[in-house]
């Protein structure tokens, strides 16, 4: 309960904060909106890292190996809790563009920066809407302007356990050429997903494993993608 309550008020902080945040990325913004958008990513990046602090989350990172500056990924990975964004964003290249829901636009302020970082809303109950972010994150990708981190399965799991990840899910790595960097996360769920109230100081793994070539995979393994990539998942989870 403890540590629910610091990060209450570690958020109530951030909302005094919100309005010099928001006019320094303003006035950036009339110079220069890629500026503008960094200074907005660092601000949410040091937020997000403050917040895996207060949590206690005993975290372990692998296969930082498996990625580089410069480059642009298609990361996928399994979906437990809110606290797999949490703690994941740090440690991704810059920029990377989250694929999120989009009701998030709609909730007061976390809509606010999750359009000013970049982040990709798909509205799934519409497909050509959906379609509309995939070449979205399609063009971003083949322009190398960034790496983009997508959830095929779709929203968080309820029971822990990895579900189906959807092939369509990674079209935008199929149509660029971008690598794809499968993500295992594990723990996160026990940080706070299963008791929303209070925060556990748990033992987290994040791992970032070997890159997946679309165009080098065999022909079932095109066609069965979200199955194959899911398998990777699950195997770096055990």
């Amino acid at each position: 309960m403890f540590r629910a309550i610091v990060c209450i008020l570690f958020l109530c902080f951030l909302v005094v904060l919100v309005l010099p945040v928001m006019l320094i990325g303003a006035l950036t913004g009339l110079f220069s909106k890629e500026r503008s958008r960094r200074f907005y990513r660092a601000f949410v990046r040091w937020a997000l890292r403050v917040i895996a602090k207060i949590s206690g989350a005993r975290l372990s990172v692998n296969g930082n190996e498996n990625f580089k500056d410069g480059d642009s990924y298609l990361f996928a990975g399994n979906h437990q809790s809110y606290f797999d964004i949490v703690l994941a964003y740090s440690y991704l290249p810059e920029p990377t563009y989250f694929v999120v829901k989009d009701e998030f636009k709609k909730i007061p302020l976390l809509g606010f920066f999750a359009k000013r970082i970049g982040c990709l809303f798909i509205d799934r109950e519409d497909p050509r809407k959906a379609m509309k972010t995939i070449v979205e994150a399609t063009e971003i990708l083949a322009e190398k302007r960034g790496s983009v981190f997508i959830y095929p399965e779709g929203t968080r799991s309820r029971d822990g356990s990895v579900h189906e990840f959807h092939s369509g899910s990674f079209k935008a790595a199929q149509k660029s050429g971008a690598l794809i960097i499968p993500v295992a996360a594990k723990g996160t769920r026990e940080v706070w997903e299963d008791h929303p109230t209070k925060l556990y100081p748990a033992d987290v793994k994040l791992s970032f494993l070997s890159p997946v070539c679309y165009s080098e995979l065999s022909v079932d393994e095109k066609k069965h993608i979200g199955e194959h990539v899911r398998q990777l998942v699950e195997e770096a989870r055990r």
